[in-house]
């Protein structure tokens, strides 16, 4: 069927603003009550409608009369007359009023009648029909009787006819498809979606018109943008149309020209599964309670059906102590529990430039199975694809090394069945409803366990007033002690006092503390230089004191600061991880120190 292109010579036009056209002319319309009389009854063409109807609708409830009303048809009985004598008449009926207008002269008619001609055709040649139901969109000039007061847009002859456009719109889409020419619905569906941001087969539709233009990415963000409205508008989760939509894009069902990559012996419907969890540390020690808790955390309420958002759960500690592999361990731990995959990224956040998200996005997209030409550069769209591609999905992603919020935002997924595990010095108390476990220093037994695990049980227990000396030597930091285990699982024959002995030496002890690509002072090197200068100084004078305990008074003394500019940068050296809080038992009363190996970076830098 193809829809007659001819313009017929009276055009009353509903499908947009309200415009009556003689031969091609536009006409003034009448005065403002018998113009939205006109209105109503062209989207009741052919029907009865009731007076209190009319007055409702054209003068609002309870203002207009009889008496207007029938001063208003008699205006407009006379505009018709002057302007379509030949077409239009209207008729009193029982207690309303009829319009009499041929459907030919009335857009929504010849819209719905094309319409409804498709659904004959259902069968026939794609081509022929695509035509028609384009011709029949042109009809349309915005919505219906657009400019209209809020009273006559809510007549529900309006929202049919708007329902009928998406229908039309969807199935344009569909044959668009078919016959492989989908960019010729495409800018049409999108502004209608954005019109109607509820409406699941029209967004559905949408969909499956940017994976066929060969955009698997915007096809993405459109099922996010859709999932994560109807979340949080209506507390459902989007039609398994609209699901099987994705699925097809996820699993390339559709054309995808330079989009996701599928691996070599990967069939249709399989995911990629990344496995990115550096492996576990075989002598892991201690830290039973922070492992309780953060298995609890991210592993106990998993299926809890209440829950809208990631898992998220934070590491902080000290540099050295040891929270990555704190990390790797829970990841392995949870191995069985996301089974869709893990992520790993190292953040570098002490580094003095930081990793970038975007960049830790592109990479995370293509271990998702993205082509490298399919990743978007735009910041916002790789996130979107991002949680696109993980949603629903098990998955836990380790990010190391955070150096702050803004960082991190971008990479947490949206999706609740997936979780977070965060590493950082600093407590990144801005990332909601993050669970923050510190991990510190050992204490002496898990540090000498530590060393006992890396050098053998015997030749601790042969030297263990050494084997003390040397876990207080290196101040009781994990790194710290696994180097000096390294250093004498590489000598065996090395008494533990042999490298006590060279650790003793205070000018010496941080150049001890490396073996191959672990040092100690590579983590102080990389935190000092982010501190400001001011605070630097501050860090050297404190740390001339030696062992010894100070409190907020004593820095604003020995730096000659005041009590404000004290507080300030104790705050940022304690949570630079430079300075430790030491529990006085008395409320409000606090006292710090400098860590010892801080003390020796600061006091010998080199």
């Amino acid at each position: 069927m193809i829809v007659d292109k001819i313009v017929p010579a009276y055009d009353f036009q509903v499908l947009g603003p309200l415009q009556v056209r003689v031969e091609g002319i536009t006409l003034a319309l009448p005065a403002r009550h018998p113009r939205m009389l006109l209105a109503v009854l062209l989207l009741h063409n052919g029907e009865v409608v009731p007076e209190g109807r009319l007055l409702e609708q054209v003068w609002g409830h309870g203002v207009g009369s009889t008496i207007a009303l029938r001063t208003a048809v008699s205006r407009l009985r006379s505009w018709l007359r002057d302007k379509a004598a030949a077409v239009a008449e209207i008729e009193h009926v029982g207690g309303g009023y009829r319009l009499r207008l041929p459907d030919r002269f009335l857009d929504a008619a010849r819209f719905r009648a094309a319409l409804a001609a498709d659904v004959e055709t259902a069968g026939g040649d794609p081509h022929q029909r695509l035509a028609a139901l384009v011709g029949a969109l042109e009809l349309w000039h915005g919505s219906v009787l657009d400019g209209f007061p809020e009273g006559v847009r809510e007549e529900s002859a309006i929202r049919a006819l708007e329902d009928e456009h998406a229908t039309c719109v969807q199935r344009l889409a569909t044959l668009a498809i078919s016959v492989q020419m989908p960019e010729l619905v495409l800018p049409r569906a999108r502004a209608l979606a954005r019109a109607r941001p509820f409406d699941e087969p029209l967004h559905t539709r949408l969909i499956e018109l940017h994976a066929a233009c060969g955009r698997p990415a915007e096809a993405l963000m459109e099922y996010e943008r859709l999932r994560t409205r109807l979340a949080e508008e209506l507390g459902v989760a989007p039609s398994a149309d609209a699901q099987n939509a994705y699925l097809s894009v996820l699993n390339q069902d559709l054309p995808s020209p330079g989009g996701f990559e599928r691996p070599s012996g990967m069939g249709r419907g399989h995911q990629v599964v990344p496995r990115q969890t550096p492996p576990d540390i075989a002598d892991f020690t201690g830290r039973a309670k922070a492992v309780a808790v953060l298995l609890d955390h991210l592993d106990g309420v998993l299926d809890d059906s209440t829950r809208t958002t990631a898992l998220v759960a934070a590491i902080t500690g000290p540099a050295g102590a040891g929270k990555t592999a704190v990390a790797v361990h829970i990841a392995h731990r949870l191995m069985s529990a996301y089974t869709d995959g893990q992520l790993y990224a190292d953040l570098r956040g002490r580094a003095p430039m930081p990793e970038s998200p975007i960049r830790v996005l592109g990479r995370f997209l293509r271990a998702l199975g993205v082509g490298k030409n399919a990743v978007p550069d735009d910041p916002a769209e790789r996130t979107a694809l991002y949680r696109s591609l993980v949603s629903g999905r098990r998955m836990l992603v380790i990010l190391d090394d955070a150096a702050d919020e803004a960082q991190v935002r971008p990479l947490l997924p949206g999706s609740p069945a997936c979780a977070v595990l965060i590493t950082g010095r600093t407590r990144l108390v801005g990332v909601g409803g993050a669970r923050i476990v510190e991990v510190d220093r050992f204490d002496t037994d898990h540090a000498i366990q530590l060393l006992s695990a890396i050098v053998g049980h015997e030749r601790v227990t042969a030297e263990p007033d050494a084997a003390a000396e040397l876990v207080r030597l290196c101040d009781r930091l994990p790194l710290a002690v696994r180097i000096c285990g390294a250093r004498l699982a590489a000598r065996p024959y090395w008494p533990i006092a042999g490298l006590v002995a060279l650790l003793r030496d205070e000018h010496r002890r941080l150049d001890e503390l490396s073996v191959a690509d672990l040092a100690v002072r590579d983590g102080l090197v990389q935190s000092h230089a982010r501190l400001r200068k001011d605070v630097r100084q501050t860090l050297t004078r404190l740390a001339r004191l030696g062992r010894v305990e100070f409190t907020t008074g004593t820095v604003a003394a020995v730096c000659g600061l005041d009590h404000s500019a004290a507080v300030d940068h104790l705050g940022i050296l304690v949570e630079a991880r430079f300075v430790s809080v030491v529990d006085t038992g008395q409320a409000g009363r606090f006292h710090y120190r400098v860590d010892d190996l801080v003390r020796l970076f600061v006091l010998h830098p080199s």
